[in-house]
This record gives C-alpha cells, sequence and structure tokens, in this order.
C-alpha cells in the first residue's frame, strides 16, 4: 500500500469513528426523554356524579388521547367534561330533556364530536333510571320480556357493582320478532317517564349502540338537563316499523356541499306545528343531521325538525350541522290569524303587528274536565276504570296481546270495536289504585252508529267551524295523506289540556274528512302512561 492509500484510509476511519461516537452521544443525551416515563406527568381530573349523586373526581384515562399536549389544553379541549376511554364513542344521557346523545373522539381523543341526538324514556319515577356513568355490557337482536313481548337490540348498561340488575338500552315494544308487530303506544311514549329503569328510545338509536358501541363504552346518565340537547328529530310510530339503517352516519358519497332554507320567513298561526322545508347541495343529498336552535323559545319551539308556534312575536331559528360547518337561519313570525304575508314582516326583536296588539299572547290550554266523550248518553272521562265503558259497547270487542307496562305494575291493554264501517280503538294501563284498568285513549274512526258525541256537543258529520266555535282557535293541525288509499287521508285537530305537541300532555282530538272538512272521527288521550 502506498503512502498516499494510507492516509486516505487513516481519513476515513477517523470520520467513521467521529460519527459513531456524536450518534452515541446524542442518544445517551436523549434517553430519558424517549424511553423513560416523566413522573412529573398528571392526567387531568375529570368531576361526574356517582350512581347516588355524589361528587367525584377521577384521573382520566389518557388511552386515544393525542400525546404532547398540556392539561390545560385538554381541559379547555374537553368542553363537556366527558370521561375518556377505548371506545370510539360515548353515550350520554339527560333525563330532564329525555334524549340520549352519541359522541364520537376528535382529533385529540376526547369526545366532542355530537353524532345525533334522540329522545328515550326513562324511568316513570326519578330513581328508576339512576344516574351515574355506566359501562356497556352484553347485548341482545331482541330481548324477552316476562309478558313474552319483545324489544330490538337491547344493549345491557351496568356499574361495577351491577346494584340495578337488567337495565338496558333498548327499541320499543314489539308483539314478536318483526318490526310490522309494533305496539304504537310504546313508540309514543319515548320522550317521556314511562319505563321501568330501562332507557327505552327509537330503534335506529337502539341500532347505532348495538352495532357501532362495542361493550366497554361508557354511558353517563344525569338528572335534569345541564347540556340542554334536544332531539334531531320527531319520534314517529311509522318509523319504528322498518328495521333502521345507519346510512345517514356512513355514506361518503352523501355529504352535503351546501344547505339553505327554501323560505327565508314563514309566517304560523299560533299552535301550529311546521316542518321548515330545507334545499341541499347535491340535490341527492339524504339523512342529513342538522342541530337546531331558536333565539326566542317564548315564541316558537323545536322539536326535532318540527317548529311550534307558542306564542305571538317572532323569532329566529338556526340550523347547523352537527359538525358545526354548515348553517342557516329562517325568521318565524307568529299570529293568531292568517296574514298577509305580502307585508313586511315584524323584526326579529318579537313585535307584534298593529292587528295583534290586542290578542293574547299565551296559548289558551283545554280545561282538562272537558277531556270525555259521551257514548249513549253516558260520559267517559280519561284516567278512569275501563269496565263501565267496556260495559256500554258490549262485550264483542277484539282484545290485542297485553303488554307489559313500563310505567306501572302490571300490562297495558288494548280493546278494538269494529262497528261497520267505524271502529272504536282503546287503550288502558294498570294506574288504578287497586291495580285496574284505566283508560288511557279511546278513539272513534268512522261513522260507528253510536249515539256518539264530544264534551261540547260535536258528533260525527260536524264541520270544522263547528268545532272551532265549541272550543275556541288554539288547536294544532295535521294533515296525513295516503297515496294509497286517499279515503284513508285525514286532518287531525287537537286541543290540548297544556303544552300543544307535547306527547305527555292530555289532549282532545278530531279526525276531520280532508276534502269536506268534516268529523269523521274523535278521541281523547290522557298520557297517563307517560309517567
Amino acid at each position: 500500500m502506498s503512502k498516499k492509500e494510507k492516509s486516505i484510509s487513516a481519513l476515513i476511519i477517523f470520520l467513521m469513528t467521529a460519527v459513531f461516537l456524536s450518534a452515541a452521544a446524542y442518544v445517551s443525551l436523549n434517553y430519558n426523554s424517549w424511553f423513560v416515563q416523566d413522573e412529573s406527568f398528571e392526567a387531568p381530573v375529570v368531576s361526574f356524579s356517582d350512581t347516588r349523586g355524589n361528587r367525584i373526581n377521577l384521573r382520566m384515562n389518557q388511552s386515544g388521547i393525542t400525546s404532547g399536549i398540556s392539561d390545560e389544553t385538554l381541559a379547555e379541549r374537553n368542553i363537556y367534561e366527558f370521561p375518556t376511554g377505548d371506545s370510539p364513542y360515548f353515550i350520554y344521557v339527560e333525563k330532564g330533556t329525555h334524549t340520549l346523545s352519541v359522541f364520537e373522539k376528535d382529533e385529540y381523543g376526547l369526545y366532542t364530536r355530537k353524532v345525533f341526538t334522540w329522545s328515550t324514556a326513562t324511568g316513570k319515577t326519578s330513581g328508576l333510571t339512576p344516574v351515574g356513568t355506566f359501562t356497556v355490557g352484553a347485548k341482545e337482536e331482541w330481548h324477552v320480556w316476562p309478558a313474552k313481548t319483545v324489544s330490538p337490540y337491547a344493549t345491557k348498561y351496568y356499574e361495577k357493582q351491577n346494584r340495578y340488575g337488567g337495565l338496558y338500552i333498548h327499541g320499543p315494544i314489539y308483539a314478536y320478532r318483526e318490526f310490522y308487530s309494533l305496539f304504537s303506544n310504546t313508540a309514543k311514549q319515548i320522550g317521556t317517564n314511562c319505563s321501568s329503569g330501562c332507557l327505552r328510545t327509537e330503534t335506529e338509536a337502539a341500532y347505532f349502540v348495538y352495532e357501532m358501541c362495542p361493550e366497554g363504552t361508557l354511558v353517563k346518565i344525569v338528572e335534569g338537563s345541564p347540556l340542554g340537547f334536544t332531539p334531531n328529530r320527531v319520534v314517529y310510530p311509522y318509523n319504528q316499523t322498518i328495521k333502521p339503517s345507519l346510512d345517514r352516519f356512513f355514506n361518503p358519497s352523501k355529504l352535503v356541499q351546501h344547505f339553505r332554507f327554501a323560505e327565508e320567513s314563514h309566517t304560523m298561526r299560533l299552535g301550529d306545528q311546521f316542518i321548515p322545508e330545507i334545499l341541499y347541495t347535491p340535490e341527492d343529498v339524504e339523512f342529513v343531521s342538522l342541530n337546531w336552535t331558536t333565539n326566542n323559545p317564548s315564541i316558537v319551539k323545536i322539536s326535532g325538525d318540527s317548529i311550534w308556534a307558542v306564542g305571538i312575536g317572532s323569532a329566529m331559528i338556526t340550523a347547523t350541522t352537527t359538525d358545526g360547518v354548515l348553517s342557516d337561519t329562517m325568521l318565524i313570525n307568529v299570529t293568531v290569524h292568517d296574514v298577509d304575508t305580502s307585508l313586511p314582516p315584524p323584526d326579529v326583536g318579537g313585535k307584534m303587528t298593529e292587528d295583534d296588539s290586542n290578542i293574547d299572547e299565551s296559548f289558551v290550554p283545554l280545561k282538562e274536565d272537558l277531556l270525555f266523550l259521551e257514548v249513549k248518553g253516558e260520559k267517559f272521562s280519561i284516567n278512569q276504570s275501563v269496565k263501565p265503558l267496556l260495559k256500554c259497547l258490549g262485550n264483542r270487542y277484539i282484545q290485542k296481546p297485553p303488554v307489559q307496562s313500563c310505567a306501572y305494575k302490571g300490562y297495558d291493554r288494548f280493546f278494538q270495536y269494529n262497528f261497520y264501517p267505524g271502529v272504536c280503538n282503546i287503550s288502558t294501563v294498570p294506574s288504578l289504585p287497586d291495580g285496574g284498568d284505566a283508560i288511557c285513549e279511546v278513539e272513534f274512526i268512522g261513522n260507528t252508529g253510536l249515539d256518539l258525541q264530544s264534551s261540547k256537543g260535536i258528533k260525527w258529520g260536524d264541520s270544522l267551524s263547528d268545532i272551532k266555535r265549541a272550543y275556541g282557535k288554539y288547536y294544532t293541525e295535521i294533515r296525513v295523506d295516503d297515496e294509497k288509499k286517499p279515503a284513508d287521508s285525514y286532518i287531525r285537530i287537537t286541543y290540548w289540556a297544556g303544552t300543544p305537541g307535547d306527547p305527555a300532555t292530555p289532549s282532545l282530538y278530531f279526525t276531520l274528512d280532508v276534502n269536506s272538512l268534516t268529523v269523521k272521527g274523535m278521541g281523547i288521550y290522557s298520557a297517563r302512561n307517560m309517567g
């Protein structure tokens, strides 16, 4: 080897040695930060109430939370103060608003992104549905109740000691394992106090929990309504007769790019219900989840996507996508009569028009002592024993399978009389002091041939004008069109003994022919089974 070659080899060896020593020093200096846990780090504290209402501070499980952010940032990002866990979802239940909300994780691993809010029923008394933080357990596609009726997508929830036994998140009650066998009364009760402790919710909500929330998912139940969530949609019994789908949540091709209300403003009569039309881009968008708010709840109230006029004046409603990215607003004007909508609307501050200046601003409820029907000269009221009514109508009724009552000890019962071409449907709850069956709802549809009239003398064939003269102008109105059987289409006029549109409010209603606006049915509803 020449002298020149020896010099080059020595230089290469020197450079390699220098690189190795530098790397070793770097690893040594950073070993602790790479491989040794920082003992000074403490997980942020989350406060919540246990099942007995005691305030507890828990260290948050850091599973799924992005590392490298400070405790202060975590506390700031955890806007709902929910505990964290391994599940992609978190279930939050407010007993005050009767809502069940599902949240998913954000980029920090915190449950801040609300997926959807559904209505749910809770225990008929406050103690039956416990408060605290629970864990999702075993699941059943169909749960069988003692009365041999069933509920779909039952997910058990429990706390560590499982002191509350068999509590479930589940759908409504069905006669057998087919969705068309729904007991519609059990769907109407969703959103009220009527269960024995379970969270009875929509089939879609129960299906979401069943499919998407694995065992170990946390469930937090609170008294009252500290976050004040409202359901994203109204509970319709029809929706519970179809097997649910999760397409609305997991269909990327249907993402909305833009949406707006079809109207900039809309005028309603006091007591009316209105579902705003929304235009989407692209036009074939389906199942868009929106959160609704109003700046003046004394004028309009929102239930799901329905707007209820409860006061005279004006209010702005806002619909926002659940991710908060897109929103639009609409002005709602509420009067007590039809108005010329070409005139300038009152401003959003809620001032009334001149014509409304001497009109009462509050909805006038129906007096409860008017909640009865007169059949063959006898009066039958809500919440009284059903026996006299059955005796009056005779024993040739069809009794449907009884259903274990969620609100009382015993069974809800259903009776049907066929007075061709008319029909009478009766539902009862075991709410009498001796456990006897009390009238929950009585409905007459079609010409029964009976001597039948309402509490103020409205009879089959009377007009809408007759009804308004008898009971006044404070009612709600809905129209149901049946394209396959136009003769089955109807208009429903309802007088409420309390908050209009609230399913827990007793009511008197009339079914009208859509063409002649004459009475072809009437009924009373007690809401006694609502807790």
